[in-house]
């Protein structure tokens, strides 16, 4: 392909999805620090931190003895000591989100788990759902489209490798052009990875059931449900590597546990047996490794920061991009 054929590929598709980017990139810059925003007060944060919180088993049955008309659904627990703990509740009337406090399982709020606070709509305006399906299929085609960004980009930049720091050269347009190069050289392959990530990850759930299924299990009447202590206990053998973060509970005539940890690990256990039915570690599967590597999870404490890092590289080269884009002659 000639070369001026693909600069217009690459100036025209960029300036096309310069807008889309420019969202994506700023709410994701915001959400990697999501968790610091999330728990900076009440009703997800606490006054007061809880050192020793009640154990799983216990605070579900606080749970369950304030809402004995409602079925427990989630335990978020909390993973710090400043946060409280959560239950998702759902029943013929509208389900209920409810904050706990950790240490005597007291509910200390309620809100319809479907309430939209402005971190809410950040994450789902990230993901492109104020558009419903066809904003999701957007967000993960500008994904998609990175990735072709960056290869014709570094087509383009190959010819020039050899030339030493020219974001010093002498005009601003040459300057301008050194730094969007350095930029998609240092920060692309990167930003192409958490890209194609999160645009796998905006159809998580279809992806999953379809190449990463969860285990089958016979169904098993309520009664007969092992006690919730033995089954967090077999969880937490099977997956030491990070604290349980929520519980999923069996359905009506279901047979399994779902832990969700931490670092994005996920452990079956047989609601009949006690069994430990699977366990999916970030690495087990590409599906599982899909949601820890998009938030940084993958990458320790500073994963986050490192998000939010390459967030401002990806507004920074589209920002030169576009200011490049007009300083080009016209003719």
């Amino acid at each position: 392909m000639p070369k001026r054929v693909l600069f217009k590929i690459h100036v025209y598709a960029g300036t096309v999805l310069s807008l889309p980017l420019f969202v994506i990139a700023l709410t994701g810059i915001v959400l990697g620090f999501y968790d610091p925003l999330r728990y900076a007060g009440p009703p997800y944060g606490l006054e007061t931190a809880a050192s020793r919180p009640l154990p799983p088993a216990a605070l579900a049955e606080r749970v369950r003895a304030a809402y004995p008309h409602l079925s427990l659904e989630v335990l978020y627990l909390p993973t710090d000591p400043g946060r409280a703990a959560r239950a998702k509740l759902v029943g013929e009337d509208k389900p209920v989100l409810a904050f706990l406090d950790p240490l005597s399982g007291k509910t200390l709020a309620e809100q319809d788990p479907a309430e939209e606070d402005w971190l809410q709509f950040l994450y789902h305006l990230h993901r492109g759902q104020p558009l419903g399906l066809a904003g999701q299929i957007m967000a993960s085609a500008t994904g998609v489209l990175i990735l072709l960004l960056w290869l014709a980009g570094l087509w383009l930049w190959w010819p020039k490798r050899h030339v030493a720091r020219p974001w010093k050269a002498g005009s601003p347009r040459a300057r301008l052009l050194g730094l969007h190069r350095w930029l998609g050289l240092w920060l692309g392959g990167l930003l192409v990875l958490l890209a194609l990530a999160g645009a796998l990850l905006n159809f998580a759930g279809p992806l999953g059931k379809a190449f990463n299924p969860p285990p089958r299990a016979e169904a098993v009447e309520q009664s007969s449900l092992l006690p919730l202590a033995h089954i967090v206990a077999r969880a937490e053998r099977a997956y030491p590597a990070a604290p349980v973060e929520r519980i999923y509970f069996p359905k009506a005539g279901g047979a399994l546990w779902q832990f969700r940890f931490r670092d994005g690990g996920r452990v079956f256990v047989s609601a009949a047996s006690g069994q430990v039915l699977k366990v999916d570690t970030p690495f087990s599967h590409w599906t599982s490794l899909l949601y820890p590597l998009h938030s940084g999870r993958v990458f320790g404490e500073n994963g986050p920061r490192l998000i939010a890092i390459l967030g401002l590289g990806l507004l920074a080269s589209g920002v030169s991009g576009l200011a490049f884009w007009r300083r080009i002659p016209r003719k």
